[in-house]
């Protein structure tokens, strides 16, 4: 279990949390970039998913295409 900032990264209830404000330049670089890493992530399932599981999950095909084409770096 790896951990930066006192919580275990793999663990779902610590994931997305963000960094205390008082950490370092380098461990706000590795939450980004893991935050980063989700999303692009996330984006390409979402673009492959099918009419019937967007609808599932309620989400338009026009909605999960415009989220596919935003940047991984823009929330």
């Amino acid at each position: 279990m790896a951990t930066i900032t006192g919580q275990c990264l793999d663990c779902p209830e610590h994931v997305g949390r963000g960094t205390p404000a008082n950490a370092s330049a380098a461990v706000r670089f590795v939450d980004s970039l893991g935050e980063w890493l989700r999303r692009a992530r996330s984006r390409r399932m979402l673009a492959q998913m099918d009419d019937r599981m967007l609808h599932d999950i309620g989400i338009t095909r026009d909605a999960a295409l415009s989220e596919h084409e935003k940047p991984f770096w823009r929330a």
